[in-house]
């Protein structure tokens, strides 16, 4: 009957421990998991080679990187609904005064300024905060400009809003932050978008 030796338990640890997993206790637990498994396979009469293999195959056949992906969407994945179940009640909530806001310019009623005012201020502290933490957590990915993408994109649309509730308003200042809004768009959110969107398209 085989087992493990102290050198085979050495080579599982080196290669879990050289990956590009960043979560020790996973690291700890796979270890664990790669042992018991390789185990099971050589009292098979498989050689460790042969057994580690097999391990692989059953724990992680498309890599241990997946393995830290599932692991990361398991983890948020209550999170994510509740933060997706905001997104939409804030979105209603934010078209339902917008829209009745509009109505009530239209036909001169009061309190229309009022409304379209807590439509944009919905928006800017709550809809869009949400949506692009949403976003920005879904994103896996280490790469930092993957991640500036989201945060470039709230500002910009934030500051645009800002600007268009401003106007409305006839505050002074709606000229510079609608400046502002689509320089950050223009130069910072749009074409981080669209390039990955092109290196995607070209994969």
């Amino acid at each position: 009957m085989n087992y493990l030796s102290d050198k085979d338990i050495d080579f599982i640890t080196k290669e879990i421990s050289n990956s590009a997993i960043v979560s020790s206790d996973l690291k700890e637990d796979l270890i664990d998991h790669f042992c018991c498994v390789a185990e099971d396979e050589m009292k098979k009469g498989n050689n460790f080679k042969d057994a580690y293999e097999k391990a692989f195959q059953n724990i992680c056949p498309n890599g241990l990187d997946e393995i830290q992906k599932e692991t990361i969407f398991l983890l948020t994945k209550k999170n994510i609904g509740i933060m997706k179940k905001s997104i939409y009640l804030l979105g209603f909530f934010t078209l339902i005064s917008f829209t009745t806001g509009y109505l009530f310019k239209l036909m001169h009623w009061p309190a229309s300024g009022l409304l379209l005012y807590l439509s944009g201020v919905i928006l800017i502290i709550a809809f869009l905060p949400v949506l692009f933490i949403y976003y920005y957590k879904k994103e896996i990915s280490k790469v930092f400009t993957n991640k500036l993408k989201f945060i470039l994109g709230y500002a910009g649309f934030s500051l645009l809003i800002l600007s268009i509730l401003f106007k409305g308003m006839h505050w002074p200042g709606a000229a510079f932050i609608l400046v502002l809004s689509i320089v950050i768009l223009n130069f910072g959110f749009l074409p981080l978008l669209f390039f990955k969107m092109y290196k995607k398209s070209a994969e």
